[in-house]
Formats: C-alpha cells, structure tokens, sequence
C-alpha cells in the first residue's frame, strides 16, 4: 500500500518530529517523488535563512536609543 505523503509530513520530517519507520518512508516519498524534493530542498534554503536573521538590535540602534532617551529625559510634558 503507497502512502500519500504531504508537505505537512516534510516539516515534520525536518524538525526531526516523526518516529523512526515515520522518517523512512518520508525520506523514500522525498526520493521519488519530485514535488516533495522540490518542497523539501525550498524548506531547507527557508530554515537556514530563517536561522540567519539576527533577532538583536544593532549596538548602533541601542546607542541611538539610549542618546534619545536621555535627552528626553529632562523634558517636562
């Protein structure tokens, strides 16, 4: 029986979420199946961009801030 594997069951398979005989069958759905590799070589690229985005403010926005607070720390409102 051939299972119908989806683009839900690559993610998973990614983030490493399936279990052992899971994972075997998605890798061998990947091998054959060239909408899946297709899917699956665009999720990797997205995962390691994603993985490349800096979720810290630059040192030079954190100065700016802190300049632009403290001279408006004086100012009455």
């Amino acid at each position: 029986m051939q299972q119908n594997f989806t683009q839900e069951d690559v993610i998973l398979y990614i983030y490493n979420e399936l279990t052992p005989q899971k994972r075997t069958e998605v890798e061998l759905a990947i091998a054959t199946q060239p909408e899946l590799l297709t899917f699956f070589q665009e999720s990797i690229l997205m995962v390691h961009q994603l993985n490349q985005i800096s979720d810290e403010p630059a040192n030079t926005v954190i100065r700016i801030l802190n300049e632009e607070t403290r001279s408006n720390s004086l100012e009455m409102h």
